[in-house]
């Protein structure tokens, strides 16, 4: 007769065995731990500091203090004494800390996966399931919970050319669709009746950078609802960039934003950067830098009538320069004052006239003034008395100057001329 049972152990009465209530009460002992088998906790590695009897622990692989060398095995405290059962497979036993079912397979505890649960062709909850649908939920509501830390739900396709993605349905029609479609780049599509489909917004794979229709087409797209881009209207632009150009600066309905001007530009006092901002409607405001930098004016537009351009003055706006044909400045407002200090030519000596020839010399601007503008000259003797001169103002680029003299003179005369015009 054998002394233990084939499955758990048990020890067996002996004949004629002296004691025969302490086999029978170890026999209970085991039966009374494996039997509806709950434990404290699984893989634990450290004995409590104060177990209570009848408690179980399912042994982890690096056992310390009295559960050294038990590696894999249950234990619980019987008479005060630490009890080593070694589990077999396919015992079940219920998880205490966690309410899970587990599985001993293979010298370890895993959750329990019920054979009727596994390779399912489908399932329906308060739904009926189909070859495509293999998962149907029919409630207000579907909670996907966090386990302790954080959650995902995953959506896996077999290769670039598939379609992961989240379907939003109405009356089973399609409605608007986010995901992975036809390609890794990820995008969000919408539709009004199922049939035709607008890609709204779609994230490039490679770059992360941004099209579709609800973004801007192109750098002056005033489409409502679009998102502005980079460079849009100007804005934000860098040399790589163009900057839109307005042929007419006069219409009102033109959207805010920065614009190049040319010397066709209708409106326009000369070419350059225009600024425009909208305030009230049909009443834009227009700031316009010369492409020189030289002249900053701005106008507005009242009661359905373009106001004049005016200049911003002040000496931040005023240039100033000189070179060996006199100095100049320039004012905002379009004026600019030319000066120089000039010899004239040497006249012939002739004896008793009373008007010596006229001594010619020409100067040229430092500064041209506008085309076909011809400015105001002036000028004055400054070394000889006795002298008076003549002065043609020319055209936009130089003017000619006379000295006549009452009496004979032996030096040729030094003079000042000034010519005041418009350089804009």
């Amino acid at each position: 007769m054998p002394d233990h049972s084939p499955r758990l152990a048990l020890p067996f009465i002996q004949p004629s065995q002296a004691q025969k209530h302490v086999t029978h009460n170890e026999a209970l002992s085991t039966l009374d731990t494996v039997v509806q088998l709950a434990v404290e906790a699984v893989e634990a590695s450290t004995p409590p500091a104060a177990p209570n009897e009848g408690e179980v622990w399912a042994i982890g692989l690096a056992p310390e203090g009295a559960w050294a060398g038990q590696a894999g095995r249950i234990a619980t405290l019987i008479d005060d004494t630490w009890r080593f059962i070694a589990p077999q497979d396919g015992w079940i036993a219920l998880d205490k800390s966690t309410g899970r079912l587990l599985r001993q397979a293979g010298g370890a505890w895993a959750p329990l996966a019920p054979p009727e649960l596994v390779n399912l062709a489908g399932v329906g909850i308060n739904a009926g399931f189909d070859a495509v649908n293999r998962l149907a939920v029919a409630a207000p509501a579907t909670l996907l919970n966090h386990e302790g830390a954080g959650h995902q739900l995953k959506i896996n396709k077999a290769a670039e050319g598939d379609t992961a993605s989240l379907l939003f349905q109405t009356g089973f029609g399609g409605r608007a669709e986010m995901g992975t479609a036809g390609s890794d780049d990820f995008a969000i599509k919408v539709s009004a009746d199922g049939g035709t489909w607008f890609t709204g917004l779609s994230l490039d794979a490679a770059s992360g950078l941004v099209s579709g229709t609800a973004v801007q087409q192109t750098a002056d797209d005033a489409t409502a609802g679009r998102l502005l881009r980079v460079g849009a209207f100007g804005w934000g632009q860098d040399g790589a960039q163009a900057v839109p150009v307005l042929a007419d600066l006069d219409t009102p309905g033109t959207a805010s934003g920065v614009y190049a001007v040319t010397t066709a530009t209708t409106g326009a006092s000369g070419a350059g950067t225009c600024l425009i901002l909208r305030g009230a409607a049909g009443e834009p405001a227009q700031i316009l830098l010369d492409a020189d930098g030289q002249r900053l004016a701005f106008r507005t537009r009242a009661g359905g009538v373009w106001g004049a351009w005016a200049a911003l003055s002040g000496a931040h706006n005023i240039t100033r320069d000189s070179g060996p044909d006199g100095s100049y400045v320039r004012y905002p407002d379009g004026t600019q004052i030319c000066q120089h200090s000039l010899t004239l030519d040497a006249p012939d000596q002739v004896d008793g006239a009373l008007f010596r020839a006229a001594l010619p010399n020409g100067w040229s601007y430092p500064a041209a003034f506008a085309p076909g503008t011809r400015p105001t000259l002036t000028a004055s003797a400054t070394t000889q008395d006795g002298l008076w001169i003549s002065a043609i103002a020319g055209d936009h680029l130089s003017g000619t100057l006379r000295a006549h003299a009452a009496t004979p003179i032996a030096t040729a005369p030094e003079i000042t001329v000034t010519a005041i015009g418009r350089w804009m």
